[in-house]
């Protein structure tokens, strides 16, 4: 299991499960949304729902992830093995805790292999996790930036 922690009082998980509700962070003066990890006992006394003081709350809490009424039974997340307690969703295929976990199981499910296109800076094979990548490596599109430039 990883090591998460509550987005509100920042308290570790330890075994226990972890409710995933969507809100927002504040980060460059300006909330951004997000999926968010709380413990219980925020969820309780939900202390910063629609609370939007970013000095005294860095993260703002609006409801539980999922398009059903029913809350789920606490549920691993596939990718971290996190206890993930949300609403039920028609539409769910599996459980993951955060976009992070949600795209490490995308890239394993498809091998983590990139694509098989040659790099256009060296010619080799671009072997990196994303299906979108241009060149092979960082010093590979540096390279390629600096040519560019003139």
């Amino acid at each position: 299991m990883g090591d998460k922690e509550c987005a509100v009082c920042s308290e570790p998980f330890a075994d226990s499960p972890a409710y995933l509700m969507h809100g927002g962070r504040w980060a460059n003066r300006r909330w951004k949304k997000a999926l968010l990890l709380i413990c219980e006992d925020c969820y309780d006394s939900r202390k910063a729902l629609g609370n939007t003081d970013h000095r005294k709350y860095p993260v703002w809490v609006l409801d539980m992830v999922g398009r059903g009424f029913n809350v789920m039974p606490p549920t691993p997340c596939v990718a971290c093995g996190q206890l993930v307690i949300r609403l039920d969703d028609p539409l769910l295929k599996r459980v993951t805790c955060s976009h992070s976990c949600s795209t490490s199981l995308t890239r394993s499910r498809n091998g983590n292999l990139g694509t098989d296109r040659p790099c256009p800076e060296c010619g080799d094979r671009i072997d990196t996790g994303r299906a979108d990548s241009v060149y092979c490596s960082n010093a590979c599109r540096q390279r390629a930036y600096r040519r560019r430039r003139g």
